[in-house]
């Protein structure tokens, strides 16, 4: 759980810093259109981290990792 949590605020300050820098560049540069760095700080912020917590969350609520089907003990066998 705590690897789920730390990746979620690492997507968080990425995007936070994706678009301080997205910003500043386009002010610099004087953008007027949109660019794919928009997108880039869209989708860290709201992939990463929004779905990172919902994740979380169900993780905590639902206790998945602690389920048979998910958990260490379970019979599912990936190859």
């Amino acid at each position: 759980m705590k690897k789920r949590f730390y990746s979620s605020l690492a997507h968080l300050i990425l995007g936070v810093l994706s678009g301080l820098f997205y910003r500043e560049h386009a002010k610099a540069q004087h953008f007027t259109e949109d660019t794919q760095q928009a997108v880039v700080h869209t989708h860290l912020l709201t992939l990463g981290f929004m779905v990172l917590l919902i994740v979380l969350i169900l993780e905590k609520l639902f206790a998945l990792s602690k389920s048979r089907l998910f958990g260490a003990k379970s019979r599912l066998k990936l190859r």
